[in-house]
This record gives structure tokens, sequence and C-alpha cells, in this order.
């Protein structure tokens, strides 16, 4: 096929030069500054501004018209005055010698007294002293809050009875004083509330260079502003007074609390003094001592005489004691001259002498029977019978005197041992009862004498205690004394200190004219301040917004040339469209044929700039393969393709149109084409071309190749050798290949397809696609080494400045003409034709 160069001739080289980038020359090297992303011009703050007009208005309208329904709906403000004269405290002489300075001119002391006029405390007890908390319906709908008053914006006034239930406003000061009031706690609330409403209308402001004050009160009631000026003067003067004396009114009542605590303590000291002395018994007179110490000193002498009388025998219990252990018992006077020791000796002696004479009976015995003994020898041998018989009963004998002289001797050693012994003990014991008898009787006279002393005692302990007690009430008297005294001088000096430096001088008039609100004023601030607030919001919605407005938006943040402009599609071309016959194939006319079927339209005329931009966008010559993607989908990069190739191909030049979106593939419903075989079958393997490329009737230079089946490994096969293989052969039969692909962000087809052609054309959609994933897919092809030949802005809609270099603007045109009926159309010279053949 022969390739037909003359709707496209080549530019001079000398009037082309490369920009940044090899883009288009249209294309200003400006944009490419980081800087210009911040920087806007007037008009373009203008246009966002135009843009969301509406907004703005709606707002500015509302608030305006709430703030002048809400204005013209508050009360009028009534103002009355008091005047008052606040002097400098007057000097007390207190004595001819003593000198007063008066400090006429102490700012501390008027800043001081315009602030007590302007306190809340104040505000209370005017409304106390005047009765206002009385009223339940005083406020009315000026004490609510911002809410309740929104709300009353749109609801009802005061209702009428509520006038007729509210009491009456006390003219005079009947309520009394504040501390004598006993409010309920609905009754407390209320007040703070008035008070909290009526300090908001309160000025107090001093004349220059004078001692005159101005208490200025506001409120919707009249007759409330003048009392309740009053009332403040009135109060704060009764107040002054009041802290003038505070100090010497304190130390009265301090001084006559302490008179009657100290009242209560003499008494109570008193009757204390009384009963202890009804306690311990105490004697009125001074023989009653005497008495006590003469029965003491008589108890002391009979506890010392029966002391003396136990060391007495407890001696000679000792020596017996002593004597026994050493064995002198006998020794002791009072053991020896014992009438049983005596008696056991005598017995003792009684016994021996027995024995003794036993003694003497039995050594008679033994030389008798030993002188037989020696007859017997004489005539026998020792071992014969009577011999040994004899010797026997020497030997018995002598057995007999020996046991004899052992009782003699027991009874010289044992028995009188014993009865010594028994003598002993039963002195010894008759002396420890002795002792113990005088110990008990010492004890006991002890035991008197220490109970008459403790009774000294405690009465002595008794006498100085109540003789304390009697000097404090003594010392408490002398006090009481000096308190009556101080009080009195108190009360002189109570008498003597009423302030009379503050005076009202002129008494507040009932306004008969508001001065308030300032309606109109307060409506203009609220126009002014809703109109800033929805320029304000309208500039924060466009700085919020990512998305790609106008082309300024794309050369500012993406530094790239936009390539056309594309008008929605709406309106009048949407509805010349569905007037439309039907296209060859018996399909209805849609968006993406519509450089095919509506010719006329600004949308085709858009398509054809589109066209124009792209021939001329790489020097040299004009680009032969041009992917079409975007940044995400329904963006308007299928419909571009299509029309693209369509213009393309209405120029006479042989194009193909490839639809690489493997996922969602859209080409063959838009040309009612059969997609049962298309790219894949090739990518996949099968080599033959006859049904690869198909004709579309209406336009015999387009080619369409439908991306047949859907793989399971799109990208795969995007990337494979039999694709760039496919692209070189397209490339030497077509003269422009153009190739739709799916989105860029989403998928990477569009980015592997970008690394095989000569340039990329990006579609964007006005106020949807984000300038973010843009600048992200520009960055990533930037990377990978392909060319973008710039956007294609998608969705201009009506309104907008740039919609009327295609939109009404350009239909008007052509409106014009076709109302001009002295040139006809080609189509219906071409028909006339026909219909005289």
């Amino acid at each position: 096929m022969e390739n037909d160069q003359r709707l496209t001739p080549l530019p001079v080289a000398g009037d082309l030069h490369t920009a940044h980038h090899d883009y288009s020359p249209a294309y200003s090297s400006f944009y490419d500054d980081e800087t210009f992303e911040s920087k806007r011009s007037i008009r373009q703050y203008l246009n966002i501004i135009y843009k969301r007009l509406p907004l703005i208005l709606a707002l500015t309208i509302l608030v305006t018209a709430a703030a002048a329904f809400y204005m013209y709906r508050q009360p009028s403000q009534f103002q009355a005055t008091t005047e008052m004269v606040i002097e400098p405290r007057k000097p007390k002489v207190q004595s001819k010698d003593s000198i007063n300075i008066n400090f006429g001119n102490d700012a501390n002391y008027y800043q001081t007294q315009l602030q007590l006029l302007q306190s809340p405390d104040l505000m209370k007890d005017v409304v106390i002293d005047l009765g206002l908390y009385r009223d339940p319906n005083l406020a009315g709908n000026s004490s609510q809050g911002l809410i309740s008053g929104l709300r009353s914006i749109f609801s009802g006034g005061k209702k009428p009875e509520d006038k007729e239930n509210s009491l009456p406003i006390i003219a005079d000061n009947q309520a009394g004083p504040r501390e004598d009031v006993k409010l309920t706690p609905e009754q407390n609330t209320r007040a703070e509330a008035y008070a909290g409403q009526l300090s908001g209308g309160l000025k107090v402001e001093q004349v220059e260079r004078t001692n005159i004050v101005h208490i200025t009160v506001q409120n919707p009631n009249p007759d409330i502003a003048a009392k309740v000026a009053d009332g403040v003067a009135r109060l704060f003067q009764r107040q002054d007074a009041e802290r003038e004396t505070q100090g010497a009114k304190q130390a009265y009542e301090e001084l006559s609390k302490s008179i009657e605590d100290l009242k209560g303590t003499i008494s109570d000291q008193e009757a204390k003094l009384i009963e202890s002395m009804r306690e311990y018994n105490l004697p009125l007179a001074e023989k009653g001592v005497d008495l006590n110490a003469s029965r003491l000193q008589t108890m002391s002498e009979q506890w010392m005489t029966a002391m003396d009388d136990r060391r007495k025998l407890e001696a000679r219990y000792n020596t017996a004691i002593q004597a026994n252990s050493r064995g002198e018992a006998m020794n002791i006077p009072d053991i020896s001259e014992s009438k049983m020791v005596q008696d056991a000796v005598r017995l003792n002696a009684e016994r021996k002498a027995k024995l003794q004479d036993q003694i003497r009976d039995i050594d008679k015995q033994i030389q008798t029977a030993e002188t037989e003994r020696q007859e017997l020898l004489v005539k026998y041998q020792p071992e014969y019978a009577p011999v040994k018989q004899n010797e026997e009963k020497i030997a018995s004998l002598k057995a007999a005197k020996d046991k004899t002289e052992q009782e003699v001797a027991k009874i010289i050693d044992t028995d009188q041992k014993k009865t010594e012994k028994d003598a002993v003990s039963g002195t010894i014991v008759s002396l420890k009862a002795q002792l113990d008898a005088a110990k008990n009787r010492e004890a006991q006279l002890l035991g008197v004498y220490n109970q008459e002393a403790a009774h000294a005692n405690v009465q002595g302990t008794a006498m100085t205690a109540l003789t304390t007690q009697k000097r404090e009430i003594e010392t408490n008297r002398t006090l009481l004394d000096s308190y009556i005294q101080q009080q009195k001088q108190q009360e002189l000096a109570i008498q003597s200190n009423q302030p009379d430096n503050i005076t009202i001088t002129s008494n507040a008039v009932v306004p008969t004219t508001p001065i308030g609100p300032q309606r109109n004023r307060n409506i203009l601030v609220a126009f002014l301040l809703s109109l800033c607030a929805g320029i304000g919001l309208a500039l924060l919605m466009d700085y919020l917004d990512d998305s790609v407005k106008s082309s300024d938006d794309i050369s500012r943040h993406l530094g790239l040339p936009t390539l056309a402009l594309i008008p929605q599609y709406a309106g009048i071309e949407k509805r010349r469209l569905s007037l439309a016959p039907k296209n060859g194939n018996g399909a209805a006319s849609t968006a993406a044929l519509i450089t095919l079927e509506e010719t006329r339209s600004p949308m085709a005329e858009a398509y054809r700039h589109l066209r124009t931009s792209l021939l001329f966008s790489s020097a040299g010559k004009p680009p032969q393969t041009i992917l079409v993607t975007s940044s995400q989908p329904s963006e308007g990069k299928t419909t571009t393709a299509i029309n693209t190739a369509i213009t393309l191909a209405q120029a006479d030049a042989d194009v193909v149109l490839i639809d690489c979106d493997l996922r969602r593939p859209r080409l063959h419903s838009h040309f009612q084409m059969d997609n049962s075989h298309g790219l894949t079958n090739y990518l996949s393997g099968e080599r033959n071309t006859e049904n690869l490329l198909k004709t579309y009737p209406d336009l015999p230079k387009l080619k369409i190749i439908t991306s047949g089946p859907i793989p399971p490994n799109p990208t795969e096969l995007l990337g494979s050798n039999e694709m760039k293989n496919l692209l070189q052969f397209l490339k030497g039969r077509f003269k422009h290949v153009v190739i739709d692909s799916p989105p860029a962000i989403s998928f990477t087809d569009a980015a592997i397809l970008s690394t095989i052609v000569d340039g990329v054309v990006l579609v964007a959609m006005a106020g949807k696609s984000s300038v973010h994933l843009m600048r992200r897919f520009k960055q990533r092809l930037g990377t990978i080494g392909a060319r973008i030949y710039g956007v294609v802005l998608n969705g201009i809609k009506s309104g907008s400045v740039e919609y009327e270099y295609y939109g009404a603007g350009y239909y008007n045109y052509y409106k014009a003409a076709e109302d001009d009926d002295s040139t006809p159309l080609m189509e219906e010279v071409g028909s006339i034709h026909n219909t005289k053949g």
C-alpha cells in the first residue's frame, strides 16, 4: 500500500525547534519550572470564584437573610443614665496635733470604684433589691443561648399571655437588703441569669477631669433600664458605706463574741471550783487543816513504835538462826533456859546409867567364860567340842557388849543432839511467830498512815489546783472588763466613721426613644463576612480538589502540553445524536463515533484539532504508533482512541486501530464487530492475519484489530516479541497505528506498550482525573524512557472559559451558516444529483 503524505506535510526545519523533552514547539518550557506550580494569576482566582459563584451567592444570601431576619426580630434597646459624684475620702480629725493628707487624685482609688460598680454581685443585689427575680418572663428570648436564638428565628415571638402573667416590677425597695431575702434555688438561678443579662448592658464611665461618674444601662424595657441604673447607684452608695465601716463592725462583732465566750468561761470555772471543793471535802477554815496534821503525827508515832518492836524480835530470831547454823544453839539464852532441853538431858542421863550397868555385867560373864576356856585347853585340844562352844559363848558376849556400847554412844550423840535440835527448832518457831505478829502490826499501822498521808496529799494537790482556778477566774474577770471597754470604743468609731464622699446628683429618666440595635450595620457586616467566607470556602474547595480542571492545571502540575480540549457530551450534541439515523450496521449513534456520524459537532472539531496536534507533535515526521491511555478508568480513552483513528483515516491516511485493553475490551461493541478472533489469537501463536484486520464499511481507510478472547495473562502477551513483531509489520503497511490500552495506574499494560510505540497520549477527565495519579504515571513513563506527546482533556463543561473554544461559539457559527440558505450543503447537492440521475 502506498503511503500518502499529502495531508501531513513536514514543517521546515528552521521553523521548528525542539523544546524540553522534545515536546511540541507550542509547549513553553516555562511550565517546567517547579515554582510555577504555586504561581497563580488573578484571572485564575477569578475563574475559581466564577466556577463556584452559585455556592458563594447561596451562602451569602442565606447568611445575610438569616442575619436580617434575626436582627429585625430583636427588640429595641433603651438607655437610661444615672449621674453620681465620687469624691476622695475626707480626712478624719483624730486630734488637734494629728496631720492628715488628702490624696484627691488617686487613680487607683477611682479605678477601683469603677470596677466595683460593674461587679456581678452588685448587679445581683440590684435584681434582688428591685424584686426582678419574681418575674419569670423578664428576660424573654434575650437570655437564650445560640441554638435557642437560631431556633427562635423560625419560631413565634413571646406569647401574649406571658405579659399578662408576668409580675410587676417593684418601684421601691420593698425586698429589703440582700441578706434578709431568702431565695429558692429556682429564684437564685433566675436572679443570677437576670444579673448576667443586665451586666451586659451596663456601662460605667467617668467624665474626664471630674469626679462625675455616669452609670448607663441598656435594656429592651425602658422602665427596667431607668430603675436598674438608679438601683446600681443607690446600692453602691450603701455598700461603700458598709465597706468603710466594715473593719469597725467586724471588730465590734468579734469583741461581742469574745465577751459572750468569756462570760460563759467564767461561769463554767466558778461552777467547776465549787464542784471540786465538794468532791475533795476540803475544809473551809484553817483549823481543819491543823486537825488533819495532828492525826497524821499520831499515826506516824504508832507506826514507828511497832517498827522498833519488830526490829528487836527480828534481831533475836536472826541470832538464833545463825547460832544454830554454827552448832552453838545451846549457848543461846532463849534455848538453854528452855524446859524441853532440861527434860531431855535428864532422860538421857538415866538411860546411859542403865546401859553402863549392863556392860559391867557382860564383862563379868566374859571373864568367867575365859577362865573356863583356859581350864579346858589344859585337858583338851582346841578342836574339842566343849572348847569350841566355850569360844562361841565368849564371842556372843563380846558382841552383846559391843552392841550395848553402841547404844550408849547413840544415846550420847544421837538422842542428845535430837533433843537439842528439837528444843532449838521449837524456840526458833516461837521466835518466828512473834516476829510475824510484829510485822503484821507494823504493816497495819503503815497502811493506815499511808492512807492518811495520801488523803492529805490529795487535799493538798486539790488546794493547789483550786488556787490556780481562782487566779484564772480573776484574770478572766479583768480581761472581761477590758473587752467591754473596747466594745464601747468600737461603737463610737462606727457612729463617727460614716462616709459622705459618694452622692447621687441626678436620677435616671425613663427613655422614650430606642438607641439600637444597629440593624443595618449588622446586616452589612453579616453580608461582608458571609461573602468573604463563601470566597474562602470556594478557594479552600479548589485547594483540596486534586482533579484536573483546565489546561492550565495540566501545564502547571504536569509540565505537559494540552493536545486538545474535548467538550462534554451533553446538551445539543446529545439531543442531535439521539435524533440522528442509525449507522450502516443498524446501531444507534454514540459519542465514540461522533467524528464519523456528526462531523459538524463541537466534539468532532475538537478531535480534528487533536489530529492536527498529533501530526505536529514531533519534529521531522508525524508519529506512526500512538498509544492512548489514561490514569484511571472511565476517563474517555477508548472514545479518544476511536475518534483519533477516525480523524486520521478521514485525512486519507491508512490507519489501524488496535484494542490492547485485554481486560475490558470495548472496540468491538462500538463498531458492532465479532470479537471471537482478534489480537490475543495472533499473540498466542496463530499467524494467519486474514481474520485479524477488520474493515469498517463506513470508512475503508480504517482497519480495526479487536482484542479477541480475554486471556489469563494479558501482560505477558503484550510484552512478548510477537507484539513487537506485529507492530513492525503494521508500521510497514499503515501510516498510523492507534492503540487503546487499560488504565495506566491499575495495570502495567500501558507502561509495557509505551516502550514499543513512538509516543503516548494521556487522556484526562476534567473535574475527575487526579493530578497526583497522572504525575505518578508520568514519572513512571519517564523512568522507563517512554515519550508523552501530551494530554487530551475530556469533559469540558459548559460555562467554563475553555468550553467557548469548541462549544457554544463553534455551534453558533455553524448554526448561522445553516440559517443562510444561499449556499447549500455538499450532502444536499449530492442527494439532488442522485435524484436527478
